[in-house]
């Protein structure tokens, strides 16, 4: 999904890259003494955010392009079509993504072909996001972005728990609820980030040149957004399940409130004496979805370093990370090295 090359937005990109690597590769390489104390559960910790930074991102693009297909004088639908054949496009390379990983698995999980992951998410929220985007008026698209990202959020304890028709497969019912094998990335309530980084794309588009003013205004909402999300938890909740790190809506308001802290930074980033420098996580943003490809194989797979899985202490699946990374690294300049020619 394209940034608009905005710096900010592939340097934000860049650091869900890295966290995503910290995060497979402590899952895939520690060894299971490695995995008991809080080392491993910070790290799981962490491993919360990439995708919402991934969905978050994948919004900001959806709503600039949107703005600049009004802008060129489009009218409200073919706009919105558009952006529906643009989540096509990343549905269909999540199509490809699960047909790759099912082929280097050997052909022996053909469940494999129907899980529910990041992919298809970050094309089906898209989906979701591209009526409300269509509108013409850009506070209609800001809005209608809000609605969704707070009516999924409000929805998802229900989705999980509540609501199952009889006799639907699993590979269906993943789409909606987390509460099936192989499901971790349902709409409820991954496509509410997807929404949020609409919307604020959207505001970001309308203010060309104030970009940063509209970055840190997000960045102060983020920041007050947190401790009212933990305080709205402390008071009785009307969720015939609540389940506070799964489907609560006040731990996606707090996801949220890190988010936009995370936009803040970046715009800051790219502000500072430094910004000039070559920067790894820029360079890694731009080509996100080579890397989140090819360090599955390796971290996961069985034909670059099948040895390491389950195998490592800290200090040993540390330097692997950081080899890894250095080595996706490597492989997004090579790939851009190799488009420009």
């Amino acid at each position: 999904m394209s940034s608009q090359r905005l710096p900010e937005i592939d340097w934000l990109r860049g650091l869900a890259v890295v966290l995503m690597f910290q995060t497979h590769a402590y899952d895939s390489w520690l060894a299971p003494f490695a995995r008991e104390g809080g080392f491993y559960a910070t790290s799981r910790l962490i491993g919360g955010y990439p995708a919402p930074l991934f969905l978050f991102v994948a919004g900001i693009g959806l709503g600039l392009l949107a703005a600049a297909r009004h802008r060129a004088g489009k009218a409200p639908r073919p706009v919105a079509r558009e952006l529906f054949s643009r989540a096509l496009e990343v549905f269909g390379y999540a199509v490809l993504f699960r047909l790759a990983m099912y082929a280097a698995g050997g052909f022996r999980m053909p469940g494999d072909l129907l899980r529910v992951d990041v992919l298809n998410a970050i094309a089906l929220s898209m989906a979701l996001c591209a009526p409300g985007l269509g509108a013409a008026n850009p506070r209609s698209r800001a809005a209608a972005s809000l609605a969704l990202a707070l009516g999924v959020a409000l929805l998802t304890p229900l989705a999980w728990d509540s609501w199952r028709p009889a006799g639907w497969p699993d590979a269906l019912v993943g789409y909606w609820s987390g509460r099936v094998p192989g499901a971790f990335f349902p709409l409820f309530p991954w496509a509410g980030f997807t929404a949020l980084g609409a919307a604020i794309g959207t505001a970001l588009a309308a203010r060309p040149g104030a970009e940063g003013r509209v970055a840190a205004a997000a960045a102060l909402a983020g920041a007050a957004l947190i401790p009212l999300a933990l305080a709205l938890d402390r008071l009785p909740q009307v969720y015939p399940v609540y389940d506070f790190w799964w489907t609560s809506p006040n731990y996606f308001f707090v996801k949220c409130g890190i988010v936009l802290l995370a936009l803040g930074l970046a715009f800051g980033w790219a502000r500072a004496p430094w910004a000039a420098w070559p920067s790894p996580l820029r360079q890694m943003g731009r080509t996100s979805l080579l890397l989140y490809w090819a360090h599955i194989e390796i971290v996961y797979g069985g034909l670059v370093v099948p040895a390491w899985r389950k195998a490592l202490d800290v200090p040993q699946a540390t330097a692997a990370m950081l080899a890894l990374a250095a080595a996706m690294l490597a492989l997004s300049i090579a790939r851009e090295r190799l488009g420009r020619r």
